[in-house]
């Protein structure tokens, strides 16, 4: 698949199961194998500066802004038993575990706060920067995925995305869950509900998002002149 066709194909589907789906299934067993690929390319996004050293460890000591954790649908489905046995309100995300072929759960990194302050993260450009780098290297997964031919939807995590569901996932205190990346396969296992993404028809032209810029210096005098007036006027 050519680059600008994966970008135009990539689209959001949920698989919601009525029950939990078996775990050991050739499209399951394929994903999984296919995880490490799909780190990789999402590894190839741009990146400004590097991650604060308080998350640089053993193990995961990369200078990239982000964190994936990864399960696969044995590891999905025993999530959705503990996010059950919490006696939380778990929403949608019981059905799309129990679908799943994989979860990429998609952290960005930002820098400490300084003392005194308070919020998760300081609103700096090198925290911008660290979360724009991040959300790039999500949508090259997406993209990665959608070019190996595997539904996908990049979901905000809900319970996932608080402190107890991190900390059981063995995700460390500090970084942020930016995307939790479900994986579903191509033919259901059982029943289910598919629902496709509410707003892929709603987007609009790229003329309703896009203009090009006005310098100055491409303008004749005359023309920088009425733009003058324009103004002044």
């Amino acid at each position: 698949m050519q680059t600008t066709e994966a970008i135009r194909e990539r689209h959001t589907l949920k698989m919601l199961a009525e029950t939990p789906w078996p775990t050991q299934t050739p499209s399951s067993l394929a994903t999984a194998r296919l995880l490490p690929e799909l780190c990789a390319l999402a590894g190839w996004a741009p990146f400004h500066q590097p991650c604060h050293s308080s998350h640089r460890k053993a193990g995961l000591d990369a200078l990239a802004p982000w964190r994936f954790y990864l399960l696969d649908a044995d590891g999905c489905r025993r999530l959705a038993d503990f996010l059950a046995r919490s006696g939380r309100d778990a929403g949608k995300l019981l059905p799309m575990l129990w679908a799943a072929d994989a979860l990429v759960q998609a952290t960005w990194l930002p820098n400490p706060p300084e003392p005194g302050t308070t919020g998760l993260f300081e609103a700096d450009m090198a925290n911008m920067e660290h979360l724009a780098a991040a959300s790039a290297a999500v949508q090259n997964m997406l993209l990665a995925a959608t070019d190996a031919g595997l539904n996908n939807y990049w979901s905000s995590g809900g319970l996932l995305r608080e402190a107890w569901a991190l900390e059981h996932l063995g995700i460390p205190t500090g970084e942020l869950l930016l995307a939790s990346v479900f994986l579903f396969p191509n033919e259901a296992q059982g029943p289910c509900l598919r629902m496709p993404g509410k707003l892929r028809e709603k987007r609009g032209q790229w003329d309703q998002w896009a203009r090009w810029a006005r310098w100055a210096r491409w303008a004749s005098p005359n023309e920088q002149a009425a733009e003058s007036g324009s103004r002044q006027g």
